[in-house]
């Protein structure tokens, strides 16, 4: 993944969503799915290495984060455990870095469930993942939500006979 500088960074603004800086992230993921048991066992791995921020002065250090989720399928419904751990692993710096290295660390535990279903002739996937954060240093800790709704983008015909 590559992270674009993008959108107006404006110094008296209450928050600015954009990133400012380029960044790269490198991840790997392995997926081990039993589809008779209905077991699904999945973690990603990575490295975001961030560029600095020419309008702050400031270098956010590297950062690691793991992702899993375990569930299990009962017809059109998996329910599941899932979790993250994310840690800045280099500090931050350059002039803007005025409250020091700030190396940030959480770590989240949650639930998950899906529910797989068609609109048509085209399947579709609602998925609700709840996670509860703690052991955070340097970071905001919390309860977090996430509701996505996930279909293809092609459906593959059977081919002509």
């Amino acid at each position: 993944m590559l992270n674009i500088p993008i959108g107006d960074y404006r110094k008296d603004a209450l928050s600015n969503v954009a990133f400012h800086r380029w960044a790269g992230d490198l991840t790997g993921t392995v997926t081990w799915l039993d589809p008779e048991s209905g077991i699904d066992l999945s973690a990603a791995a990575g490295f975001t290495f961030n560029g600095e921020n020419p309008e702050t002065d400031y270098w956010t250090g590297t950062e690691f984060h793991i992702e899993w989720a375990a569930s299990k399928s009962f017809g059109d419904v998996s329910l599941g455990l899932v979790g993250y751990h994310y840690q800045q692993i280099t500090g931050d710096g350059g002039p803007g870095a005025r409250l020091g290295d700030f190396e940030g660390q959480v770590t989240a535990l949650g639930g998950t469930v899906a529910y797989n279903f068609n609109l048509g002739d085209r399947p579709l996937t609602a998925r609700l993942k709840v996670y509860r954060e703690f052991a955070a240093e340097n970071r905001l800790e919390g309860t977090s939500a996430f509701l996505t709704l996930s279909l293809p983008l092609q459906i593959n015909a059977p081919p002509p006979e």
